[in-house]
């Protein structure tokens, strides 16, 4: 919405794709692409109280980083190599 800040749009999204809330949340870093379209991406680190559930917009799991990699696009694939896996 355009009335919100980054950190809430992310917590109403959150809440509506997930059904788990946000209990504490800190951005990790921003970035434009316009790889694909252009695309203004904002990563948190959320800790989140819950249980998973489905929306409208699909059914959330739980994913590895190496599984999700290979369904990313090209813009989206520099916030997995942000953070690589143990």
């Amino acid at each position: 919405m355009p009335w919100e800040g980054t950190e809430q749009a992310m917590a109403r999204e959150f809440v509506e794709e997930t059904g788990m809330n946000v209990i504490r949340s800190r951005l990790k870093f921003s970035y434009f692409s316009s790889v694909e379209v252009p695309v203004n991406l904002s990563v948190f680190e959320v800790e989140a109280e819950g249980q998973l559930r489905p929306s409208w917009e699909g059914a959330p799991l739980w994913l590895t980083a190496s599984a999700i990699h290979p369904r990313l696009l090209p813009s989206q694939k520099r916030i997995l190599e942000a953070f690589p896996e143990p």
